[in-house]
């Protein structure tokens, strides 16, 4: 996962100081568009996803 992905993920479920942050808080952050942020997130989520799956065996 790339720093950015991690960074994504940890303010978006609040990881980070405290309350989630949404799609819109994220991006004005980062200084990106909220369609980028949700890609993001998406991308990361797989990649955990991944991760947990290949742990497991």
């Amino acid at each position: 996962m790339t720093e950015r992905e991690r960074l994504v993920i940890q303010l978006r479920f609040g990881l980070i100081n405290g309350p989630e942050k949404t799609h819109k808080e994220i991006a004005k952050i980062l200084g990106i568009s909220k369609s980028y942020v949700s890609r993001i997130e998406k991308s990361a989520t797989k990649k955990l996803i991944n991760e947990m799956g290949d742990s497991n065996t």
